[in-house]
C-alpha cells in the first residue's frame, strides 16, 4: 500500500520486531561496556556548530543537519557524540577521578547520500576514555570493541582490525619531504579502490617526485611491523613504532592478536588523531568499517580544557546490522506472551481485568480488549504466540477458578485465582 506520506529519505522505521532485535543488540553493547568499567552517558542531540567545526573544519558544515539560525546561536544535529562527550568532560575536569570511561548509544545525523552501509539518521556506540597517555588505554578499548562483535556472535573468521600510529605514519612523510599531508593521506586511504593509472594520476596532481612516490607506494603495502627499518625512521617516526608494539604487546595479553593486523596506511583521515589508529572490517572488506578510533591527546586543549590525552573510538549500527545479517546473527526476535486473558462475556471482565494485573506483576500478560467471542479470541491468541491462555467464565469463577490452556500442548486444567502468580 502506497502512503500519502513517506518516511524521509536515508532514515528508517522499526516495528516491534525490528525494535526487540535492535534493543537486544544495544543491551549486548551496554552489557560489554560496563564489565570494562565504563558508565553510560547522554548529551543533546543538538550542539552549537563552532564545537563541531572546531573538531573537523568549516567543511564539515556540507554534512550536518544545520537548525535555522536564531539570534547569535546556530546550532546542528550532532553528527558525532566524541565533541560532546569532549565537551562534558571540561565542564567538570577538575573534579572527575581520572581515567574518566564514558560511552553513549544514541541517534546521530549525517546530511549525505544514501548507500550501502551509511544512512542520513543512524545509532552510533561513542566510547571515550579521558586521563591516560599509556598504551593500556588504547589496548583496552581495542579489546572492548572486539568483545562487542564475539558477544554479538562472530568470530576472527567474520572480521579483524587493522592498526596503525598516526606518529608513525607522520614521521615517515615528514622524512620524506612531503608538505601536503591531509591530500596525501586522502590519497593513501583510497588507494585500494583506485586503479593503478588512477593512483599514478592522483599521486601526480600533488606534485611528488619520484622518491616520495615510491615512499607512498611502500606505505600501501607494508603491512608487517618486521618490515620496517626502525634505522630509517625520524624521531617521530620511532615513537609511533613504538607506541604501536606497546599497544601490540598488550593485545595478546588480551587475547585479541589474532584479531589484529598491522597496516600502515590506516590513518583514520581524520586531523585530530595523535598515536595508535585501528579500524575494523569484515572479512573481505565487501562492507564499510564496523567501528574505527584512536588517540586523540589534544582535542581536549583544543576545545578550551587543561591538556588531557584521551582514547576511544566509535561504532555506527548501519553496518553492524549488515555484518550480522550477513553471517545469520542478527537475533530473530518474536513476540513474547505469557498470558492471554479471555473473558467469555463482559459480566466477568472485571475479574479478567484483576487477572491480568495480578498476573503483570511477574508475567507479560494481554487481555481481550475488542469484545470478541471466546473463538475469536482463541484465534487471536494463537496467532500472537501467547504460551497459555486463561478463559475467565462465569460458573469457573463461583468456585475462585479459571481454565488455563497450555497452547503447546493443547491441553486445559482448572486452577484456583488465588494461585496464579
Amino acid at each position: 500500500m502506497t502512503t500519502r506520506y513517506q518516511k524521509p529519505k536515508g532514515t528508517r522505521d522499526f516495528y516491534p520486531e525490528e525494535m526487540q532485535a535492535r534493543k537486544k543488540v544495544f543491551e549486548t553493547i551496554r552489557e560489554v561496556t560496563s564489565k570494562y568499567g565504563f558508565s553510560e552517558v547522554e548529551a543533546p542531540a543538538i550542539e552549537d556548530f563552532e564545537l563541531i567545526k572546531a573538531k573537523s573544519g568549516e567543511e564539515i558544515r556540507q554534512q550536518m543537519f544545520m537548525l535555522e539560525k536564531k539570534g547569535n546561536e546556530q546550532l546542528a544535529l550532532r553528527a558525532e557524540l566524541t565533541p560532546s562527550l569532549a565537551r562534558m568532560f571540561i565542564e567538570k575536569q577538575k573534579e572527575l577521578q581520572k581515567p574518566v570511561k564514558w560511552f553513549a548509544l544514541s541517534r546521530m545525523w549525517r546530511y549525505e547520500a544514501p548507500q550501502k552501509g551509511r544512512l542520513r539518521e543512524f545509532y552510533q556506540t561513542s566510547v571515550e576514555l579521558f586521563g591516560s597517555d599509556k598504551a593500556n588505554a588504547d589496548a583496552e578499548c581495542i579489546s572492548m570493541a572486539v568483545d562487542f562483535l564475539i558477544s554479538l556472535g562472530l568470530t576472527d573468521k567474520d572480521f579483524f582490525v587493522k592498526i596503525n600510529n598516526r606518529k608513525l605514519l607522520q614521521g615517515i612523510l615528514d622524512g620524506a619531504g612531503i608538505k601536503d599531508v591531509e591530500e596525501t593521506l586522502r590519497i593513501i586511504d583510497k588507494a585500494e579502490k583506485l586503479t593503478k593509472e588512477e593512483f599514478e594520476q592522483e599521486l601526480k596532481k600533488i606534485k611528488l617526485n619520484e622518491k616520495q612516490a615510491k615512499t607512498i607506494k611502500k606505505i600501501i603495502t607494508t603491512n608487517e611491523l618486521k618490515t620496517i627499518d626502525e634505522e630509517e625512521l625520524n624521531e617521530e617516526a620511532k615513537q609511533g613504532l613504538s607506541e604501536l608494539k606497546e599497544v601490540m604487546k598488550l593485545l595478546k595479553h588480551y587475547g585479541k592478536d589474532k584479531y589484529v593486523r598491522f597496516n600502515l596506511s590506516v590513518a583514520r583521515g581524520l586531523s585530530y588523531y595523535t598515536g595508535t589508529v585501528y579500524e575494523c572490517f569484515n572479512h573481505d572488506e565487501s562492507l564499510r568499517a564496523i567501528f574505527g578510533g584512536g588517540r586523540y591527546d589534544n582535542m581536549v586543549e583544543q576545545f578550551g580544557g587543561d591538556k588531557c590525552a584521551a582514547t576511544g573510538f566509535a561504532m555506527g549500527d548501519v553496518t553492524l546490522q549488515l555484518l550480522l545479517e550477513q553471517k545469520g546473527k542478527w537475533p530473530i526476535q518474536e513476540k513474547t506472551v505469557d498470558y492471554y486473558i479471555a473473558p467469555v462475556n463482559e459480566n466477568v471482565r472485571k475479574e479478567a481485568i484483576e487477572i491480568a494485573c495480578k498476573l503483570r506483576k511477574n508475567n507479560i500478560v494481554e487481555i481481550d480488549l475488542m469484545q470478541r467471542k471466546l473463538g475469536k479470541q482463541l484465534e487471536y491468541a494463537a496467532s500472537i504466540g501467547a504460551k497459555h491462555i486463561i478463559i475467565v467464565g462465569d460458573e469457573e469463577l463461583k468456585n475462585d477458578e479459571a481454565i488455563i490452556r497450555d497452547m503447546q500442548t493443547g491441553k486445559e486444567k482448572r486452577i484456583k485465582i488465588s494461585e496464579l502468580n
